[in-house]
């Protein structure tokens, strides 16, 4: 078999591999994503339970329960704010309520860029949003 028959068969079958394994990875990335943006759904709304008015035992537990399980897929960062936010609100601290809202913000900041795509995939825009961007709103009340 000479070299032109050998590549005739060979590029489309090499081409065909290449193709397969570049759509596995991105479903994998695909649902990865998905799964990371579940997790970060419960973590945020767990979050409830350290509002003055909530004082709600079980989401504070949730919420616990989150930052442990964000060592599994979470980046460095997330983690350090998570922690950082859980330094405001532990029993005789001496964070002011700014302080804690501004805790708050950088969590959701730090989880808001680990969910942005990747440069070689960036579908949407660069966000320049940052810490006194947001706003978690609840009802008080009830």
């Amino acid at each position: 078999m000479n070299s032109l028959q050998f590549w005739k068969i060979f590029a489309p079958v090499l081409v065909a591999i290449l193709a397969w394994l570049l759509n596995e990875s991105s479903k994998r990335s695909w649902e990865q994503y998905k799964r990371k943006e579940e997790r970060y759904k419960e973590l945020l709304l767990s979050l409830r339970g350290y509002y003055a008015a909530s004082e709600d035992l079980e989401k504070r537990q949730q919420f616990l329960d989150q930052v442990n399980l964000c060592w599994l897929y979470s980046p460095d960062t997330v983690i350090r704010k998570a922690n950082e936010f859980l330094n405001t609100v532990k029993t005789g601290t001496q964070a002011t309520d700014a302080d804690r809202v501004e805790a708050a913000g950088e969590l959701f900041v730090a989880i808001r860029k680990d969910l942005m795509p990747r440069p070689m995939w960036r579908f949407w825009r660069k966000t320049d949003l940052d810490v006194p961007d947001v706003r978690h709103l609840y009802v008080t009340g009830r």
